[in-house]
């Protein structure tokens, strides 16, 4: 008769565990947490890529809020960058140019934030189709989709607010986009664009109130609803899975939290940092300085948004003229 093997080690070890239970009493619910099966299939990495890069947009966009400006109190550039010396612009823009210049890793850090914003439009957006298309939102899963759907249009809508902070040529075009979608809006229309801009654009006040949007308001609600969302797409409603022998609507497939999940996630974040440091380094994107300030009456022909806000692009541009 062979032995029997032996069981699995503990994950909290009893030197920890008796000081935890003898305080909040919580290690009987960490001990089953850590040896949960996480499911190891390509599907569940879109998730991991959207948290991943959210973890370096919340990062990158602390550093950069300790040099950006959000004023449109007008100020003559007499940074680094020769070609703009003497001109007039926005606080918001001067900053901006001053980050990308004069900071030390400041282009660096605007361009991962910015590259790692795609890429986690990309991947929420693939997310959600790849949900949708399996038939995922149905029941007992329809809560976690009633909170995704939200995410996206949050995301969407900060990632056009954020787009918009450099007070560039390029970003206030987007912004009369913006007030043209908002004044079309029955009845409350031009009431809500004098109350978000102070006045007609550019306005006043519109820079500080999507500043305070972009990195409290908005960001607030992700750091709210993503943990939920994911609480319940893996701890609460096990992970789908394609048919099979073995395969149920509660049982999951795949490696233990800890340790084998741990480590794969680790490393799986750090390819999600290096790839967006790879880009960033390599690949320019949203050079702000070759568009100059923002001029009403200098609209750039070639002037479009980042891809994502393709779809409000398109929809103005078929809309029929008045």
């Amino acid at each position: 008769m062979e032995p029997a093997a032996p069981n699995p080690p503990d994950p909290l070890d009893p030197l920890v565990r008796q000081p935890v239970d003898d305080r909040p009493g919580h290690t009987s619910f960490a001990r089953k947490a850590l040896r949960k099966a996480f499911p190891d299939q390509w599907s569940f990495l879109l998730g991991e890529i959207a948290l991943y890069s959210f973890a370096v947009i919340l990062l990158t966009g602390v550093y950069l809020t300790l040099f950006f400006v959000p004023s449109t109190k007008e100020v003559v550039y007499e940074g680094s960058y020769e070609p703009l010396q003497g001109v007039q612009m926005s606080e918001a823009y001067a900053s901006t140019l001053h980050i990308s210049f004069d900071v030390r890793g400041g282009l660096l850090m605007r361009q991962i934030h910015h590259w790692s914003t795609v890429i986690f439009m990309a991947a929420i957006i693939v997310h959600v189709l790849q949900s949708f298309f399996t038939g995922v939102f149905r029941k007992p899963r329809e809560l976690n989709w009633l909170i995704g759907v939200p995410l996206l249009m949050l995301v969407l809508v900060n990632g056009l607010f954020g787009h918009s902070l450099p007070d560039d040529l390029l970003s206030g075009t987007g912004l009369h986009n913006l007030e043209g979608a908002i004044a079309s809006v029955p009845l409350v229309g031009s009431y809500a664009v004098m109350f978000l801009f102070g006045g007609e654009l550019p306005g006043t006040d519109i820079i500080p109130r999507l500043y305070v949007i972009h990195i409290l308001l908005i960001p607030g609600i992700l750091l709210a609803l993503i943990p939920l969302h994911a609480i319940i797409h893996t701890w609460r409603r096990p992970h789908t899975q394609s048919p099979g022998k073995g395969s149920s609507n509660t049982t999951v497939r795949g490696y233990p939290f800890f340790r084998t999940s741990i480590a794969k996630t680790t490393a799986f974040f750090l390819s999600v940092l290096g790839v967006t440091a790879l880009l960033a380094t390599f690949f320019q994107i949203n050079p702000i300085w070759l568009f100059g300030p923002f001029d009403q009456g200098a609209i750039s022909s070639g002037s479009q948004p980042d891809w994502y806000m393709g779809w409000l692009e398109g929809t103005l541009r078929i809309v029929p003229a008045r």
